[in-house]
């Protein structure tokens, strides 16, 4: 165990003791690497006996007990390994448990990791924890719907890290999971303070507004702002275009765009379908058709093929 770490007090071995055991550790690392197990388990057996508390050697033990199949043995050496040394030893204990696939090993691996984050914090503030742990824990957080934890993992992170994108796109993503529109929103708009013009979280805002029925004016306002930024952004041209067909709109507006959208991608299923179904508003039902029919031949997706028949039947039914 490393000097300064909180455990077991280490075990005083003379400098030759010393000397042999880091060499057999390191020989024993390098032989499991080469899954020559047996050869490993000679070494490590010799490091046990110098050192029974180092945590390496019992997760090595346990990479050795995994890589011949015996797993119940591995998470044994690997929970023995995580007792001895809770600051380094909680990975691969973790990671057998988790493997478990079992609501148990789920909450134990969280355990685990809680104590991990404990023994690293040393229950001071200023201390920081590994990065490594901390995006693994708020992982498992997320996994358990556990959000407010998720995102106290998060503050730790921007603490190592700093305020960044990827953190503003954390905390809106837990949000919007957890269904919290209104901080989703604002973690979005956090970030737009700092770059303003920044098209994936301009996208994001969108994204939440459409979801949560804003009125079209807003839509289209925030529609606007990405384009005079990004203005053959095709995925924008496309879902504006077919916006403004489908509440009555401006309906040339929606055509021009969506012409664009064609034009670059002329395959797109996606696109083709706007395109026609803008069409068929305008009372172009022939060239309209012609188009979906296209759209739907391109298309491999189940839930774009029913929704392209959907318009389709729609235009032979009226």
């Amino acid at each position: 165990m490393a000097a300064g770490k909180p455990g077991r007090q280490p075990v005083m071995l003379s400098t030759e003791q010393l000397q042999q055991f880091t060499y057999y550790r390191y020989a024993a690392k390098q032989a499991i690497m080469e899954e020559r197990y047996d050869e490993a388990l000679v070494l490590l057996t010799f490091c046990h006996t110098l050192n029974p508390q180092d945590g390496y050697t019992l997760t090595y033990l346990g990479m050795i007990y995994a890589g011949t199949g015996d797993k119940a043995r591995a998470q044994e050496a690997y929970r023995l390994a995580f007792e001895a040394d809770p600051y380094d030893q909680w990975y691969k204990y973790t990671e057998s448990l988790i493997d478990e696939d079992t609501e148990e090993g789920v909450t134990e691996a969280i355990r685990v990791m809680e104590k991990a984050y404990e023994v690293q914090k040393g229950g001071k503030k200023e201390r920081k924890a590994d990065e490594d742990l901390l995006r693994r824990l708020q992982a498992m957080y997320l996994y358990s719907r556990q959000w407010k934890q998720a995102l106290t993992m998060q503050d730790e992170i921007d603490r190592i890290k700093g305020y960044d994108a990827y953190s503003a796109l954390t905390r809106y993503r837990i949000y919007a999971q957890w269904g919290k529109t209104k901080q989703a929103i604002a973690a979005v708009d956090k970030y737009l303070e700092l770059d303003p013009n920044d098209v994936q979280f301009l996208l994001f805002r969108l994204e939440i507004m459409e979801r949560t029925g804003a009125k079209p004016k807003e839509l289209y306002a925030l529609y606007e702002k990405i384009l005079a930024i990004a203005p053959y952004n095709l995925m924008v041209l496309n879902n504006y275009a077919y916006h403004l067909a489908t509440h009555k709109g401006d309906l040339q507006k929606a055509e021009r765009m969506s012409a664009v959208t064609i034009k670059e991608e002329p395959s797109n299923p996606v696109y083709l379908d706007t395109y026609g179904w803008i069409l068929h508003m305008q009372g172009q039902d022939e060239l309209a058709l012609f188009y979906l029919n296209r759209a739907l031949w391109n298309a491999h997706d189940e839930h774009n093929q029913n929704e392209i028949n959907n318009h389709i039947q729609a235009i032979k039914n009226k």
